[in-house]
């Protein structure tokens, strides 16, 4: 299943985006999506990083990430890749955090009603594609470590 139809079904956009890539890693746990939902609406509603993708570099965290500290190569390798990464979505989207993306705080009582009543849900939808979309092409290798 994608990432946008897991956005369908009523996950927040870091769970989506990790459902769906985890999906395509055949990578399963109980902690997933639980560990992404903290960081929807730019973690816990705060407008700050988009929760997509946050939750695309918790999925590049599971398919390249190191398991022990003194593996600083592989911590290193990461970083490159999550900042290429980073600067591809910024490039597509125009932006990396959820306020400037959607344009309403869902903090507030105010903005939470501006998102329902504009229904900026399917705007998010739609980014969920697109970070899911250039996630993928980092997973398969294809993706630019080198900015």
């Amino acid at each position: 299943m994608s990432s946008a139809e897991y956005h369908a079904q009523g996950f927040n956009c870091a769970e989506s985006v990790l459902l769906g890539l985890c999906e395509e890693m055949h990578v399963a746990s109980p902690l997933i999506p639980r560990i992404a939902t903290g960081f929807g609406g730019g973690i816990g509603h705060t407008g700050n990083i988009c929760g997509a993708v946050s939750g695309a570099v918790m999925a590049l965290g599971i398919a390249f990430g190191r398991e022990k500290p003194e593996d600083r190569a592989t911590r290193d390798r990461l970083y490159l890749l999550v900042e290429s990464f980073l600067g591809e979505v910024e490039k597509a989207l125009g932006h990396l955090d959820c306020f400037s993306l959607i344009g309403v705080r869902l903090d507030t009582e105010e903005g939470l009603k501006r998102y329902r009543e504009e229904n900026l849900r399917e705007r998010c939808r739609s980014i969920v594609a697109t970070v899911e979309e250039i996630a993928k092409r980092y997973l398969s290798g294809k993706g630019n470590p080198e900015r």
